[in-house]
């Protein structure tokens, strides 16, 4: 693939990413109220169980582990598509991957945070050191993140691959530290539209994503036939 970089490729993408931040934090509120019955508090990246879950319900700490699932699933999705003789399944494919903030999942656990030292601390704080199980967490998320990165990597055509790989693996992961945990979440704070009307979700989120949602249904096409060429 060559991959041209455009205004309307980059907005696409970047629609694409706010919509699977969305759905990594729904499959965790979801799992949550599967498993303790109702719905926690919530804001754009940071979510919580609901009041006495986690005493109640031993198995609680899978609802942290269901998001970071769910979006390296996606991630190995998107590297199956990269297989395909379809050139817009190979643009999707490539999308899903970085959309998917793998540079973002694996260097969190890589500082001693995120969804996935939680869980591992959790299930091993009786039996590993906290340098070990930072170690242990990062080596597994690499073995799950590097797959898709080296294939995408492999995929391009550009020259100076090294720097769309660079600008793919950081941007999404700006973008969101930027947009989502800056401004929107200020926004929250500041009572916006924050009162919670159906999953436990502010009715901000939920007209944000409705509205990112209606925004790349317009864009995507972008996403797969002007960002990306055969």
């Amino acid at each position: 693939m060559r991959i041209k970089l455009s205004f309307s490729y980059i907005i696409s993408f970047l629609l694409l990413v706010l919509l699977m931040l969305e759905l990594h934090e729904l499959v965790h509120i979801t799992t949550g109220r599967i498993i303790c019955g109702a719905f926690g508090t919530r804001d754009f990246n940071v979510w919580q169980l609901c009041a006495d879950c986690e005493k109640a319900h031993p198995l609680s700490w899978v609802a942290t582990l269901a998001g970071p699932v769910f979006s390296f699933m996606l991630m190995w999705l998107g590297m199956y598509w990269l297989y395909a003789a379809n050139a817009k399944m190979r643009a999707l494919g490539f999308a899903f991957i970085f959309a998917n903030i793998p540079f973002g999942r694996i260097s969190q656990a890589m500082m001693g945070g995120g969804d996935e030292m939680l869980v591992t601390r959790h299930l091993l704080k009786d039996i590993l050191s906290h340098g070990q199980m930072v170690c242990l967490c990062s080596a597994v998320l690499l073995a799950l993140g590097l797959p898709p990165i080296m294939k995408a990597y492999r995929s391009i055509t550009n020259k100076y691959t090294w720097l769309y790989l660079l600008g793919f693996l950081t941007l999404p992961l700006v973008f969101i530290l930027s947009y989502v945990l800056t401004l929107l979440n200020s926004l929250l704070n500041d009572g916006l539209l924050a009162t919670p009307w159906v999953m436990g979700t502010p009715l901000l989120i939920t007209l944000h994503t409705l509205l990112a949602a209606v925004l790349f249904t317009l864009f995507y096409k972008r996403l797969m036939l002007i960002g990306v060429g055969a």
